[in-house]
């Protein structure tokens, strides 16, 4: 089974992050994230099905031997080997952009509010000392 396709998904995920940081807000909805990562996982499916048939697994035929006699058990193996990979294409698809970008936007939106607190902070303490000098002063 060839490995699952993975360029995609990270284009898709390069994508969003760009324009989310390019935009005033830095956000991004539940919705818009979970159609993206659908989106990307349906293009990595499509990817797959090209790889898939553009460059098939070896298969091995033995005439004569006593694995010819399990040829109707052989189709069936790989026939679940496809759908999997199909399957498998599509959850990577979908898992990959779903937790890079999940996880940039968490990150950032952490991040704001720690360096908000922080100049919340230090403009009170600069602010505290200018009150305490002119009370002296005066």
């Amino acid at each position: 089974m060839p490995q699952t396709p993975m360029i995609i998904p990270i284009i898709i995920a390069g994508l969003t992050l760009g324009s989310v940081l390019v935009s005033k807000k830095r956000t991004l909805s539940k919705k818009k994230l979970l159609g993206v990562s659908a989106l990307s996982g349906i293009l990595n499916l499509g990817n797959a099905y090209l790889v898939y048939q553009l460059l098939p697994p070896p298969t091995f035929n033995r005439a004569g031997s006593q694995f010819s006699q399990f040829s109707q058990f052989r189709a069936a193996a790989a026939a679940s080997s496809e759908s999997s990979f199909y399957v498998t294409s599509f959850i990577v698809g979908f898992l990959l952009v779903l937790a890079v970008v999940g996880i940039a936007l968490t990150y950032a939106k952490f991040k704001s509010h720690k360096t908000g607190d922080e100049l919340e902070e230090t403009d009170l303490e600069e602010e505290e000392p200018k009150l305490e000098d002119e009370e002296n002063n005066a």
